[in-house]
């Protein structure tokens, strides 16, 4: 049960002496709930506060329960559209790094901070796990805070988000990982993954058997990955260019010791090279090979399922077969790793400008026409599992139907007319029909599973065509001062 009541902003102290601002919103679960100078919250254990502070949380009055919470399909709290802003910098309150060890075996080791859990197969030191620690809770604090209403939440059942360390590079390529991946969050199990190598971690484990921090951790992989798993709830109504778009842009922020500098997200596009604010994210991965290109916007919409393989949709109902007309194909397809870094690259250009055209308020009223479709479709997706699970179940009794009607239809006197039905002699009797097929369950305002990604993008056109966003991406890339390469 949560308590909240309101009070000025006071001195906290932890038991490390450890100095926070922040104003006490009440008490959840043995958890204090504190609301920082920003706006944000954060929840700290009561036994990790100084005696001085658990004496006073103690002595305050319990009112009734008044926490505000963000759902898909509501917004409670959530002010127009018109009146969101991007946040200036962005940091992790400090008291969400704060590290539980919750067990350390040999291959099998558990910590956890306010919003993640880390296994790891091998000990990691303290001073580590906080820099790790770091860079996961101000990516969730970051996208949290953007006015796009997102709330991550981590799936039902788990209490936080999943996170998995490997040792070496051989077991991360084991789970499935690409050869060519720095660290890849599973859509399918929601899993994030990285190896040793890209989290700074020494070569061999120092004192006490625990791997130390010796390199640069790969915040860039993390922030990136870490985006697709605060967003994941609203990727499956996402293209996917805009998904790798806004991975992109978080990734590529200014990120210096915990803090992104939102404000400065043009810096990139005009940074010297070998400066501080350098270009980072996936980009970085494939300039190295070749130059990224922007493909332009009429060529990277269609860039709607995969980021390698062009499918446009034109239409995202279904027909009255029941069945999704097939894709438009007449955008040729990519497969070129420079093809495809030009894909990523297109995609964050793209969304930078929608952060910053007018205020970014087309994207805001898209990601509110998101949620109104998360609300939708989750017992459509319950209803689908149940009907194939039904159709397996039923797999059986028509396999052996078909092999019964195949050697029927060798009999003598028996002949398979050209409408489909079948003559045989008065003496003979035809194999029983099987149990009748269930009925396949209808989606939202019979939308087409596989094209929702493409329903709500007209909100992001608002009002153009696809040459005039393309025109307007150039003119605002070349009013920086920008070079950006074009061509496909």
């Amino acid at each position: 049960m949560a308590t909240e009541c309101h009070a000025e902003m006071r001195q906290w102290t932890n038991a490390a002496g450890k100095v926070l601002q922040a104003e006490f919103a009440g008490v959840e679960g043995g958890r204090v709930l504190l609301i920082l100078a920003n706006g944000s919250r954060a929840k700290v254990e009561l036994q990790s506060l100084s005696a001085a502070d658990q004496a006073w949380v103690k002595a305050q009055p319990a009112p009734e329960p008044k926490m505000e919470t963000l759902t898909p399909g509501s917004s409670p709290g959530l002010p127009p559209p018109e009146k969101r802003r991007m946040p200036d910098r962005v940091k992790e309150p400090l008291l969400y790094t704060t590290i539980r060890v919750i067990r350390e075996k040999p291959g099998d080791c558990l910590y956890e901070s306010e919003h993640f859990q880390f296994k790891t197969t091998a000990k990691l030191g303290v001073a580590l796990m906080k820099d790790i620690c770091r860079a996961f809770e101000s990516t969730y604090e970051l996208v949290r805070l953007m006015p796009w209403g997102i709330q991550p939440r981590p799936e039902e059942g788990r209490s936080k988000f999943q996170a998995e360390f490997y040792e070496t590079r051989e077991q991360y390529l084991a789970t499935g990982a690409p050869t060519w991946s720095a660290g890849v969050y599973s859509l399918k199990d929601r899993v994030f993954r990285i190896p040793f190598e890209e989290l700074g971690v020494s070569a061999q484990p120092g004192a006490g058997g625990a791997y130390y921090r010796k390199g640069a951790i790969n915040n860039d992989t993390i922030t990136h990955e870490i985006t697709h798993q605060m967003m994941h709830g609203y990727v499956p109504y996402m293209p996917v260019w805009l998904v790798e778009g806004l991975a992109e842009y978080t990734s590529n922020l200014p990120y210096r010791a915990g803090v992104f500098e939102v404000s400065e997200d043009a810096s990139i596009f005009s940074a010297p090279k070998g400066a501080a604010s350098s270009r980072r994210g996936l980009f970085n991965f494939m300039s190295q090979r070749q130059k990224p290109r922007w493909i332009g916007a009429e060529r990277l919409w269609a860039y709607t399922t995969d980021i390698t393989t062009a499918n446009p949709i034109t239409r995202f109902t279904l027909n009255n077969s029941g069945m999704a007309p097939p894709p438009v194909t007449d955008v040729p397809p990519s497969s070129q790793p420079a093809d495809i870094g030009s894909n990523y690259h297109s995609g964050h250009l793209l969304t930078f400008f929608l952060v910053r055209d007018r205020d970014g308020l087309a994207l805001k009223k898209y990601f509110d026409a998101l949620r109104g479709e998360a609300a939708k479709w989750p017992p459509f997706w319950k209803d689908l599992d149940s009907y194939k699970a039904a159709l397996e179940k039923l797999r059986p009794a028509y396999e052996a139907y078909e092999k019964e009607m195949e050697a029927f239809l060798l009999r003598p006197g028996v002949k398979k007319l050209e409408d489909g039905r079948i003559s045989y002699p008065a003496s003979l009797t035809p194999p029983a029909d099987p149990p009748e097929l269930p009925k396949p369950p209808v989606p939202p305002d019979r939308t087409d599973p596989k094209a929702v990604c493409a329903k709500h993008l007209g909100i992001l056109l608002d009002g153009r065509s696809l040459e005039q966003l393309n025109e307007e991406v150039l003119r605002l890339f070349r009013n920086m001062g920008y070079p950006m390469e074009t061509g496909g």
